[in-house]
């Protein structure tokens, strides 16, 4: 079981998908981003201009390839989990993976947890905060360093976890 943490931008609270990003907790990377057609102004400003920023190259394509090449992603690995700090950021993955009435790409076993984690500020060096990619980067560096500073054991972080779902 491998894990990702997942972030996204997207145009407004229920707006259009902007960019997704996948990070694997063994450093793989997953970034895609679709033009925003009409971005609201807070987005215009703060979203759009870093989407492709240093550090951050997405691979831009049409919304409706975005579960094709998520499903591409996690080929290799028989049972992801996707980690995410925000409800919409699991809304918008599993949307992305929906090819059609009854249908989604092929990802045969799927987990996700939420976890309501601070990511930032962030140690994190060359960190843009609302860049799907670096949130995401941001996200695993926060996971696992933060309970290693605390001292905790494997066995004690997983039932940290555990009782945060």
């Amino acid at each position: 079981m491998a894990r990702y943490f997942l972030d996204t931008e997207f145009n407004e609270s229920g707006g259009s998908l902007i960019s997704l990003a996948l990070v694997g907790a063994n450093g793989r990377e997953l970034y895609l981003s679709t033009p925003c057609k009409k971005p609201s102004a807070w987005v215009k400003e703060n979203v759009i201009p870093i989407v492709k920023c240093a550090g951050a190259d997405p691979i831009e394509i049409d919304p409706d390839q975005f579960g094709r090449a998520i499903a591409k992603f996690l080929f290799d690995d028989k049972a992801p989990t996707i980690i995410a700090d925000w409800p919409d950021d699991i809304r918008y993955f599993c949307q992305a993976i929906i090819t059609g009435p009854g249908e989604m790409v092929a990802i045969p076993r799927l987990q996700f947890q939420m976890l309501r984690i601070d990511a930032y500020p962030t140690d994190l060096p060359g960190a843009v905060q609302h860049n799907a990619l670096w949130d995401a980067r941001a996200l695993r560096h926060v996971f696992a360093p933060a309970s290693r500073k605390r001292g905790m054991k494997p066995a004690a972080i997983k039932q940290r976890w555990r009782a945060l779902r």
